[in-house]
């Protein structure tokens, strides 16, 4: 019983982390701050230490619903397992955008300097246009995984009474 409230737990703070960054923090920031360059250096703050609570919560999540696919194995199987892989497939989700695509925009956004006057030489251009690409990749690949999220919660919930 404590892994399923582990469980449950690690995925509703995970889901719940990923809804307010996305309503509550990053909008307000860039709409009532004076600089885009000040809004994106505490919007990545925020996000850096987002992450690490993402990965406390996806751990926390893996193990216990290992466990409890073990503990368990003959009743609701394929759920655990459904389960089990959405949880695996939101990490995979998770490494990807929190270390390969985050680092990438840092050092893009060290290269870039200042965002709100932007300039028209080749490099910043292109160093530009390259974020916004990796941000919008970021934000849909975060949106998939508030799906995977709720999927696995879901799941997580019907398990507890199996």
């Amino acid at each position: 019983m404590i892994f399923s409230i582990l469980k449950s737990l690690a995925l509703g703070v995970w889901l719940g982390a990923l809804i307010m960054l996305g309503y509550a923090v990053a909008g307000p920031i860039f709409q009532h701050s004076p600089s885009k360059t000040v809004a994106g250096t505490i919007n990545g703050i925020i996000l850096g230490r987002m992450n690490t609570i993402e990965w406390v919560c996806w751990t926390v999540a893996l193990v216990s619903s290992i466990l409890l696919l073990v503990l368990h194995w003959s009743g609701a199987r394929g759920l655990r397992v459904a389960e089990l892989t959405l949880i695996v497939v939101a990490g995979a989700l998770l490494w990807i955008y929190s270390i390969r695509i985050t680092a990438r925009m840092e050092t893009l956004r060290t290269m870039i300097g200042d965002f709100d006057h932007p300039r028209a030489d080749t490099e910043y251009v292109a160093a530009k246009t390259e974020f916004d690409s990796l941000h919008h990749t970021y934000t849909a690949i975060v949106s998939t995984n508030m799906i995977l999220v709720l999927g696995a919660f879901t799941l997580s919930i019907i398990t507890v009474k199996q």
